[in-house]
Protein backbone atom coordinates (compact mmCIF):
# COMPACT_ATOMS: atom_id res chain seq x y z
CA UNK A 1 0.00 0.00 0.00
CA UNK A 2 2.90 1.93 0.94
CA UNK A 3 4.58 1.94 -2.47
CA UNK A 4 0.93 3.18 -4.31
CA UNK A 5 -0.63 5.31 -2.16
CA UNK A 6 2.23 7.37 -0.02
CA UNK A 7 4.93 7.32 -2.09
CA UNK A 8 6.04 11.13 -2.89
CA UNK A 9 4.14 14.03 -2.95
CA UNK A 10 2.64 13.24 -6.29
CA UNK A 11 0.63 10.37 -4.64
CA UNK A 12 -2.52 9.90 -4.01
CA UNK A 13 -2.66 9.37 -0.07
CA UNK A 14 -0.54 12.92 -0.61
CA UNK A 15 -2.78 14.93 -2.88
CA UNK A 16 -5.84 13.59 -0.35
CA UNK A 17 -4.15 14.40 2.78
CA UNK A 18 -6.96 16.30 4.00
CA UNK A 19 -9.06 13.54 3.62
CA UNK A 20 -6.70 11.51 5.91
CA UNK A 21 -7.21 14.57 8.66
CA UNK A 22 -10.87 14.56 8.45
CA UNK A 23 -10.74 10.63 9.00
CA UNK A 24 -8.44 11.37 11.81
CA UNK A 25 -11.74 13.78 13.40
CA UNK A 26 -12.67 10.50 15.03
CA UNK A 27 -12.83 10.10 19.03
CA UNK A 28 -9.31 8.81 19.14
CA UNK A 29 -7.88 11.06 16.77
CA UNK A 30 -6.06 8.62 14.96
CA UNK A 31 -5.64 8.60 11.39
CA UNK A 32 -6.63 5.15 9.45
CA UNK A 33 -6.72 4.15 5.45
CA UNK A 34 -9.83 4.06 3.26
CA UNK A 35 -12.06 1.07 2.40
CA UNK A 36 -11.35 1.41 -1.25
CA UNK A 37 -7.23 1.43 -0.36
CA UNK A 38 -8.03 -1.79 1.40
CA UNK A 39 -10.19 -2.85 -0.95
CA UNK A 40 -8.19 -2.79 -4.09
CA UNK A 41 -5.02 -3.89 -1.69
CA UNK A 42 -6.61 -6.56 -0.64
CA UNK A 43 -7.84 -7.60 -4.49
CA UNK A 44 -3.67 -7.10 -5.99
CA UNK A 45 -2.96 -10.05 -3.33
CA UNK A 46 -5.36 -11.98 -4.80
CA UNK A 47 -4.59 -11.21 -8.28
CA UNK A 48 -0.93 -11.96 -7.11
CA UNK A 49 -2.10 -15.31 -5.57
CA UNK A 50 -4.08 -16.20 -8.39
CA UNK A 51 -1.30 -15.30 -11.43
CA UNK A 52 0.89 -17.58 -9.28
CA UNK A 53 -1.95 -20.35 -8.80
CA UNK A 54 -2.00 -20.15 -12.76
CA UNK A 55 1.36 -21.01 -13.39
CA UNK A 56 3.03 -17.64 -13.79
CA UNK A 57 2.02 -16.97 -17.00
CA UNK A 58 3.84 -14.11 -18.66
CA UNK A 59 0.36 -12.86 -19.76
CA UNK A 60 -1.96 -11.75 -16.95
CA UNK A 61 -3.65 -8.19 -17.13
CA UNK A 62 -5.21 -6.79 -14.16
CA UNK A 63 -8.32 -5.08 -15.40
CA UNK A 64 -11.59 -3.66 -13.99
CA UNK A 65 -13.91 -6.15 -16.08
CA UNK A 66 -12.16 -8.84 -14.54
CA UNK A 67 -11.67 -8.14 -11.16
CA UNK A 68 -14.31 -5.77 -10.12
CA UNK A 69 -16.14 -8.44 -8.37
CA UNK A 70 -13.23 -9.61 -6.23
CA UNK A 71 -13.12 -5.93 -5.23
CA UNK A 72 -17.17 -5.17 -4.56
CA UNK A 73 -16.74 -8.14 -2.70
CA UNK A 74 -14.21 -6.63 -0.33
CA UNK A 75 -15.59 -2.66 -0.40
CA UNK A 76 -18.74 -5.13 1.20
CA UNK A 77 -16.94 -6.86 3.84
CA UNK A 78 -15.39 -4.30 4.83
CA UNK A 79 -18.34 -2.04 5.21
CA UNK A 80 -19.97 -5.08 7.27
CA UNK A 81 -17.18 -5.08 9.63
CA UNK A 82 -17.08 -1.33 10.09
CA UNK A 83 -20.83 -1.52 10.89
CA UNK A 84 -20.38 -4.60 12.94
CA UNK A 85 -18.03 -3.35 15.42
CA UNK A 86 -16.88 0.09 14.62
CA UNK A 87 -14.06 0.57 17.37
CA UNK A 88 -12.40 -2.82 16.22
CA UNK A 89 -12.84 -1.81 12.46
CA UNK A 90 -11.45 1.99 13.61
CA UNK A 91 -8.41 0.31 15.27
CA UNK A 92 -7.76 -1.72 12.50
CA UNK A 93 -7.45 0.26 9.49
CA UNK A 94 -5.55 2.95 12.17
CA UNK A 95 -2.96 0.55 12.63
CA UNK A 96 -2.96 -0.35 8.70
CA UNK A 97 -2.52 3.25 8.11
CA UNK A 98 0.34 3.81 11.35
CA UNK A 99 2.11 0.53 9.75
CA UNK A 100 2.51 2.23 6.46
CA UNK A 101 3.91 5.47 7.89
CA UNK A 102 5.97 3.28 10.00
CA UNK A 103 7.48 1.88 6.51
CA UNK A 104 8.02 5.27 5.16
CA UNK A 105 9.84 6.85 7.50
CA UNK A 106 12.18 3.68 8.72
CA UNK A 107 12.21 1.51 5.99
CA UNK A 108 12.79 -2.34 6.14
CA UNK A 109 14.07 -1.32 9.69
CA UNK A 110 10.45 -0.89 11.37
CA UNK A 111 10.02 -4.69 10.80
CA UNK A 112 12.77 -5.50 12.77
CA UNK A 113 11.70 -6.72 15.99
CA UNK A 114 8.28 -6.96 14.97
CA UNK A 115 7.51 -10.70 15.28
CA UNK A 116 5.89 -10.51 18.82
CA UNK A 117 3.95 -7.61 17.82
CA UNK A 118 3.07 -9.48 14.59
CA UNK A 119 2.37 -12.42 16.63
CA UNK A 120 0.02 -10.89 19.10
CA UNK A 121 -2.03 -9.42 16.40
CA UNK A 122 -2.55 -12.86 14.76
CA UNK A 123 -4.20 -14.05 18.23
CA UNK A 124 -3.72 -17.60 17.53
CA UNK A 125 -5.23 -18.18 21.07
CA UNK A 126 -8.63 -17.07 19.09
CA UNK A 127 -8.39 -19.06 16.22
CA UNK A 128 -10.17 -22.41 15.45
CA UNK A 129 -8.25 -25.56 15.48
CA UNK A 130 -8.06 -27.53 11.85
CA UNK A 131 -10.92 -30.34 12.01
Amino acid sequence: MRGRYFNGPKSVGMKFSDRFEEIASNKAQWPEVTIPMVALTSTLVYAALLWKANGSPSKFNFTGNLFSEVYFFHVKLLKKMKGAAPGKFHKMMADIFDAIQQLSANGNTALVGSHDSAMAFLDLDGMDDEE
